[in-house]
């Protein structure tokens, strides 16, 4: 009887998650339709160009793809640091440092063979977003700082400090704008599709994905990780180094922040510039992370929907010429109607029980 009973519950939990998903997009419709309609647009209108501008022709789906990559690395940056506890908000920061490194790797390695380069570029992008990372993990071990504030402020000093190389010491002299010489074309990344613009920072991302799930799931280290997250006093009482298990995480976290900053280098724009994160993707993720509730195949999802919606919302302002506030406004209302997505499955389960 035990045995239907669960059976029946694990399916009330899927029906509950199904049904109070549907609830949160009719709020962020009703919410986003609303505001747009109080701009003075067509809100059918607003909707259908911004899912055909974002997902309708090969090309507009590749331009999304492209999009979704670096809010992926960012997303599985915060996943992997908030399950293990460790609030990290400083992925920003870390993708602007791991795009320099993977721009000093793809301007000044020259000579060797491609899949050498793309691997030495990754790699280095990862490093440098991994010991930026590292800082406030260092921070908190060994002197309990809040790695909320250090992270946070890293973000900023991160920001500036990679600003400056471009301006001064990396600067392509041959440029009016300030942004560094080109990346060999070794060191870019492989398009997916020829004579897209698509590249396979993606794939690395749903690769980074199922690793990520793999650990938390099969591995010791992922164990040790989400018993800290649970109570990190129990886990050393259990004999789990938690202050080693906070740098690595740190490190881990920010390496993946990191490649959000190869993708766009490698991928995108094969050189560094202030507008290598126009999103603010290190930002963006914040709330996304919430939204796939910490599951890292949700975030690849998340990722690609909101990718689609940040190049729709584009297409959008240049179509009707809505305010560019306004964009902003109408992707910030869906995120914040679908974080309310858990607060109402609870309330769905609990009329669940009921009956």
């Amino acid at each position: 009887m035990s045995k239907y009973k669960k059976i029946a519950g694990s399916e009330n939990v899927i029906i509950s998650r199904a049904v109070s998903l549907f609830i949160a997009f009719l709020i962020a419709f009703a919410l986003t339709s609303i505001m747009v309609y109080i701009s003075g647009y067509n809100v059918f209108k607003v909707f259908w160009i911004s899912i055909v501008g974002g997902f309708g022709s090969p090309e507009k789906l590749s331009l999304s793809l492209n999009e979704a990559s670096p809010l992926l690395f960012c997303t599985l940056a915060y996943v992997f640091a908030f399950k293990s506890g460790i609030w990290n908000i400083g992925a920003e920061g870390q993708l602007f440092l791991g795009a320099l490194g993977s721009a000093i790797a793809g301007i000044f390695i020259k000579g060797i063979p491609k899949p050498l380069h793309l691997i030495i570029v990754i790699a280095a992008g990862f490093l440098f977003g991994a010991i930026w990372g590292a800082i406030p993990g260092i921070l908190k071990a060994r002197f309990k700082t809040n790695e909320i504030i250090t992270s946070l402020l890293m973000n900023f000093i991160g920001i500036w400090f990679v600003s400056y190389m471009i301006r001064f010491p990396l600067e392509d002299p041959d440029s009016f704008i300030a942004v560094t010489k080109k990346i060999q074309n070794t060191a870019r990344l492989p398009v997916l599709i020829p004579g897209s613009s698509l590249h396979s920072g993606i794939i690395l991302g749903i690769i980074l994905a199922a690793v990520a799930w793999f650990i938390f799931q099969k591995t010791v280290l992922g164990y040790r990780l989400k018993a800290m997250g649970v109570n990190p006093l129990t886990a050393k009482f259990g004999g789990i180094a938690v202050d080693k298990l906070i740098i690595t995480t740190m490190l881990i976290s920010g390496g993946l922040a990191g490649l959000a900053g190869t993708a766009q280098v490698t991928g995108v724009h094969f050189l560094l510039a202030e507008f290598i994160s126009p999103a603010h993707y290190g930002f963006f993720a914040i709330p996304l992370v919430f939204i796939t509730r910490l599951n890292p195949f949700a975030a690849i999802v998340a990722s690609i929907f909101f990718g689609g919606l940040l190049v729709g919302s584009k297409v959008v302002q240049m179509s009707l010429g809505i305010d560019p506030n306004v964009i902003t406004i109408f992707v910030s209302l869906i995120m914040i109607a679908l974080m309310l997505e858990q607060f109402i499955e609870r309330g769905l389960s609990r009329l669940f029980k009921k009956t």
